[in-house]
């Protein structure tokens, strides 16, 4: 078997979108497991599954070309479940759920039950659309890449890695129309998202709850929407966490409440940032928010005080001492920023905001 498990050959997968392939596909995986891992392959196809497909620690699942293979379901709690696993590979496979408007049709989990890491994962060429929850969660990723990765029409978040992790690399990978965040790391640690876009998610890259020097290079966040208080409409939001940093990154047409970073603890090297297109709010701080300005030759900088970039927080915490013509606040009662003009705050249209 040049492929190791031939789902079509070896255990009689139809591949035709109406045959139930789960059985099959099961059995190839299981087989798999049962001699300590090895390479399930997928040929030319559409393969329908019903129920939850498990995966196990060494195993690779191979499709014949992204475009050519897909694993399609229709309302089951996820395409593929994996528990304390390690060393899994998905390589050149589309997922397609049942769209966003269904009641439930999750993506791909690998979590965990036990305390430790889920190392070695490797996704490229896969594309997960119409997912309802999140399209991928790993709980604690280490050592684990992620190439060409794209999730579209997702109601959860697009990307999840949770519970801590390090040493992940992100290389061209996309989340577009996701209900939360395109990109939500939680604890992740010494990581790099490289040249990854995302476009029309609440938060479009998520550094949430402490993580520490995670590198975004060269990423762009496009057309993020309100989608609720907790996704308001930000392209960049990093929550704590020390050591992290945003090169040559970018932001258009964030329109609606919108707000390119935000910035809660940590401060963050930015280096070469470019916005275009309509944002309210360019960069929003807490207090502590500390920035240094470069010249273009490198040979002098200049320190802004906290609110010369902008300040975010409730109608009742917004400032009355300190204040100046220009200083910016997003309100977040309101959902949207505001301005003081010397003596009373305005809106972007020259409203008197009480």
């Amino acid at each position: 078997m040049m492929f190791g498990y031939n789902v079509k050959d070896d255990y009689s997968a139809k591949g035709d979108g109406t045959t139930d392939d789960t059985a099959s596909i099961q059995n190839a995986i299981n087989a798999a497991h049962t001699d300590g891992g090895g390479t399930v392959f997928f040929p030319v196809g559409t393969y329908l599954i019903t129920a939850v497909l498990t995966i196990y620690s060494n195993t690779t699942l191979q499709g014949a070309a992204q475009g050519a293979t897909s694993i399609v379901q229709n309302g089951i709690p996820a395409h593929i479940y994996g528990k304390d696993v390690s060393f899994v590979t998905i390589k050149d496979i589309t997922f397609k759920g049942p769209g966003m408007n269904a009641p439930w049709g999750g993506g791909i989990t690998f979590d965990r039950e036990n305390s430790g890491n889920t190392e070695g994962i490797d996704f490229e060429n896969v594309t997960l659309d119409g997912i309802v929850g999140n399209a991928i969660t790993i709980n604690c990723p280490i050592t684990s890449s992620f190439t060409n990765v794209k999730v579209v029409g997702v109601v959860g978040d697009g990307f999840s890695f949770t519970n801590s992790g390090t040493s992940v690399v992100m290389n061209n990978c996309y989340a577009i129309t996701c209900t939360q965040a395109g990109y939500n790391f939680a604890q992740l640690n010494y990581s790099t998202i490289n040249s990854c876009a995302v476009e029309v998610c609440g938060i479009g890259f998520y550094l949430n709850n402490n993580c520490n020097n995670i590198a975004l290079i060269g990423c762009g966040a496009e057309d993020q929407i309100h989608r609720n208080d907790d996704y308001p409409g930000i392209d960049y939001k990093i929550n704590g966490g020390v050591g992290n940093s945003m090169v040559s990154c970018y932001s258009r047409n964030n329109y609606e409440h919108g707000i390119g970073i935000s910035l809660n603890g940590g401060n963050p090297t930015i280096i070469g940032y470019r916005q275009i297109g309509e944002c309210p709010t360019s960069i929003v701080g807490d207090e502590n928010l500390h920035v240094e300005l470069i010249n273009s030759s490198c040979n002098s900088k200049m320190s802004l005080k906290p609110g010369t970039v902008g300040q975010s927080g409730t109608t009742a915490n917004r400032p009355s001492a300190n204040l100046y013509v220009g200083y910016q606040y997003y309100d977040t009662n309101l959902n949207k920023t505001i301005w003081y003009d010397g003596s009373a705050w305005k809106d972007a249209n020259g409203t008197n905001i009480e």
